[in-house]
């Protein structure tokens, strides 16, 4: 079926919200996040039939960049029927023209049509993560913690790639462990660092910022990393915190566990594609 692909304007809120919803249900941001993804470097693909929006996918350059492959939803009844590759066919046009090094998205362990649909646009899996929260901020302590500037972020990032299976993730976002990450997020405020304990953290979120702190990455003391996280979210009126890893962090996940997160339902794999 031939379907014509165009990028939204920013006036196309209303439609894509529309097939949001109507793929998604309550699990929706793209209305909170539209303002964002307007200013980002990147591209909201949309499929029409005719002239009905039917399918919609975000195509976004991170900070080192590469492409991440975002909010791909169609309609219901629409799905199976070429949609979604329309939608990546205009993806890999989106990484030639901006000269992605690469391009990746997530999607969970269970969801094998979203899987498959990447792995036959030439996506392998690159990784697998879990996610953990918490809602009971009642328990933080007093902290040290203060802004990193970027040269500082590079230095304390960098050497954790191995620890990190090259990969801090901010709202379901995989950024690799990088320089040019690193001090994306410097710039963007979300790296801390306590010289007393020799303990840093990066924190925050990319949209959605007035629901959950997120936790990219931490080392050295992670008890205080976490009472810093907790703090810092309680004072920004949050009621959650989350953290996503690397399956194969051991150390990470029971000072988790510790401290009373809980796990998400399922795992996570992270798929990527290469030029």
């Amino acid at each position: 079926m031939a379907f014509t692909v165009k990028l939204a304007s920013y006036d196309d809120m209303k439609e894509c919200v529309r097939v949001e919803i109507e793929a998604m249900g309550n699990y929706c941001y793209l209305e909170d996040a539209w303002h964002y993804f307007h200013n980002q470097k990147g591209g909201l693909v949309t499929v029409y039939n005719d002239d009905e929006m039917i399918g919609i996918g975000r195509f976004t350059v991170l900070f080192d960049g590469s492409g991440w492959l975002e909010t791909l939803r169609i309609s219901p009844q629409w799905q199976k029927q070429g949609a979604g590759k329309a939608i990546y066919k205009m993806y890999d046009q989106l990484a030639k023209e901006n000269g992605c090094p690469s391009m990746a998205m997530f999607t969970g362990v269970k969801n094998e049509v979203s899987a498959g649909l990447a792995k036959l646009n030439g996506l392998s899996k690159a990784a697998q993560h879990r996610g953990y929260h918490l809602t009971d901020l009642s328990d933080g302590c007093v902290h040290g913690f203060k802004h990193a500037g970027w040269q500082r972020a590079v230095e304390l990032i960098t050497p954790m790639k191995e620890e990190y299976n090259d990969y801090m993730i901010f709202n379901r976002t995989f950024y690799h462990v990088n320089e040019e990450n690193a001090k994306g997020f410097a710039i963007e405020g979300k790296v801390f660092e306590d010289k007393e304990s020799g303990s840093f953290i990066v924190c925050g979120a990319r949209f959605q910022h007035q629901v959950t702190l997120h936790i990219a990455m931490m080392g050295g003391d992670y008890e205080k990393c976490l009472d810093f996280a907790v703090n810092y979210a309680k004072a920004q009126g949050l009621e959650k915190v989350s953290c996503t890893f690397a399956i194969d962090n051991p150390k990470l996940e029971q000072a988790l566990i510790a401290r009373g997160f809980v796990s998400e339902p399922s795992d996570l794999i992270t798929m990527a594609l290469k030029f």
